[in-house]
């Protein structure tokens, strides 16, 4: 099973920040947008190859994108359901 230091590790390795510490981290934390971690649409495409690269995960509709990664809780549970 995947951990949550590694993922929050996964997903500041996508966003390349250094000043991105994983005890900012937390289940509440946002991804996309100004109010969290600050993915933008590139960041958001970069992680989605990244989901299919490491985990065989397909990420193919708009819908789960909104839904899903939406903070880091709702994104980290996406990945423990979906990953092979």
């Amino acid at each position: 099973m995947i951990d949550k230091t590694e993922m929050k590790k996964f997903l500041i390795t996508i966003l390349k920040e250094n000043d991105v510490n994983l005890n900012e981290i937390d289940d509440n934390t946002v991804i996309v947008g100004e109010n969290g971690l600050f993915f933008d649409s590139i960041d958001v495409l970069e992680l989605i190859v990244e989901l299919e690269n490491k985990f065989k995960i397909k990420v193919k509709d708009n819908d789960i994108i909104k839904n899903y990664f939406k903070t880091f809780g709702t994104f980290y549970q996406f990945v423990i359901d979906n990953a092979k």
